[in-house]
């Protein structure tokens, strides 16, 4: 045989190689969390190419995979040829020869040139090959008839195991997990997008503010004590009640009362300029809650428990602290968690548990308490004094302020593991 047929049938070969490794891995790569280079090919494949094959993709991912194998079969046998034809006995030499070219050739055309296309196109050229991947295809169809039909028959013969349900919170975590390792999702992404999975869970019991911190007015105060007021507490949006907490009747914007002269304010009570205000159940979802203040364009509502008394306050900036964590202006202070070195945190008793769990990255089996305060004195079961220190959960919980009814401030930091006691021997 012509040994410059050998090299051009090689060379013919390698291309083809080339192609249908690229189209195998279109296919294989389906799916997946890919870079924009990669996904951008894929969309080429699937929308301008794969309709235009008249073949369904199972088959014809089939067909490129064996002519994946054929091909590099059939350049392994070439190579060898142009190796051992000159002589009569194989020796060393040749067969180290043949052996790397095989390799370098399948590793150029199998893996680096496919490697390139994906980068540095678009998949877009696919289009102009349209044909002769068709007649790839139809070249195939008696082997991936044949081949088809064999993996219908082995699956046939595999118990068939029912389908467990698939949790949406753990295939959505094993969903970032892959985009992290793939190197798609920094870790800020993975936190938003994990903040917005478990949005869906939160009630709005974890995210309101308590009773006990609601800054609200009687319905009788006067506009002019209520800018006073105002100056304490700087709302746009406080409750007005008649009586007690429990009877709130609406609210106030501070927008409204600023308009008011000096001389109305005087004589003027807020129940003149009360809103309507909205009541929702604690047990409510920040989903739904995030939803219906959209839908009815309201950005506060009272949170009402299973007895129908206050139990909180919640706001769209609640909702929305939540998901992106605490954003401040620039007339607000900064973090509320005051590092002290050595793993130590100073926080006060209003943080959330949720929060402590991430400078800790632990979880935590006390689910009740949505503050740390409430934590600490959950695990007590009292309202421990200032000096005290509590150790559980693999916490040391330093008590630094404290009243009665709550814990103000704080010290926690991660517990030393126990160095395991010798036992001594005589």
């Amino acid at each position: 045989m012509n040994i410059a047929i050998i090299y051009l049938a090689i060379l013919v070969l390698s291309a083809l190689l080339t192609l249908t490794s690229y189209l195998e891995r279109l296919y294989a790569e389906s799916g997946k969390f890919l870079t924009r280079e990669f996904q951008e090919n894929i969309d080429a494949f699937r929308n301008l190419v794969e309709p235009r094959l008249g073949a369904v993709s199972v088959r014809a991912d089939l067909a490129f995979a064996v002519l994946v194998q054929l091909t590099t079969a059939t350049i392994a046998m070439l190579v060898a040829w142009l190796a051992f034809s000159a002589h009569v006995k194989w020796t060393v030499p040749e067969i180290l020869q043949s052996a790397v070219a095989i390799v370098v050739i399948v590793i150029v055309c199998n893996r680096w040139l496919p490697y390139v296309m994906f980068t540095r196109t678009k998949g877009e050229w696919l289009v102009s090959y349209v044909t002769v991947l068709k007649l790839l295809i139809y070249a195939m169809l008696p082997i991936t008839l044949v081949l088809g039909f064999g993996l219908s028959v082995a699956a046939l013969a595999e118990p068939h195991e029912p389908e467990q349900p698939e949790d949406s919170a753990e295939a959505v975590d094993a969903l970032i997990e892959a985009g992290r390792e793939e190197g798609i999702l920094e870790e800020s992404d993975r936190e938003l997008i994990q903040s917005v999975v478990e949005f869906g869970d939160t009630t709005v019991r974890e995210v309101m503010t308590p009773r006990p911190d609601i800054f609200a007015v009687p319905a009788e105060t006067t506009i002019e004590d209520f800018k006073t007021a105002l100056r304490d507490h700087p709302h746009s949006r406080v409750p007005v009640y008649v009586a007690t907490l429990d009877q709130i009747q609406g609210m106030v914007l501070a927008h409204d009362v600023l308009q008011i002269p000096d001389e109305e304010a005087r004589v003027t009570m807020v129940r003149k300029l009360m809103r309507p205000v909205s009541f929702v159940p604690e047990t409510k979802k920040c989903s739904a809650m995030l939803r219906e203040m959209k839908n009815e364009k309201i950005n506060m509502a009272v949170v009402i428990d299973e007895y129908g008394s206050v139990a909180g306050m919640v706001t769209l900036g609640d909702l929305v602290k939540e998901i992106f964590g605490e954003i401040h202006d620039e007339h607000e202070q900064g973090d509320e968690v005051a590092p002290e070195g050595n793993g130590a945190y100073v926080v006060p008793g209003s943080l959330d548990v949720s929060r402590l769990q991430d400078l800790f990255d632990l979880r935590l089996e006390q689910k009740e308490a949505t503050t740390v305060g409430g934590l600490v004195s959950a695990l007590v079961g009292r309202i421990p004094q200032p000096g005290e220190v509590i150790e559980e959960e693999g916490l040391r919980f330093e008590i630094l302020e404290s009243t009665d009814r709550k814990i103000e401030k704080l010290r926690i930091s991660r517990l030393e593991p126990t160095p395991p006691v010798k036992e001594m021997t005589a």
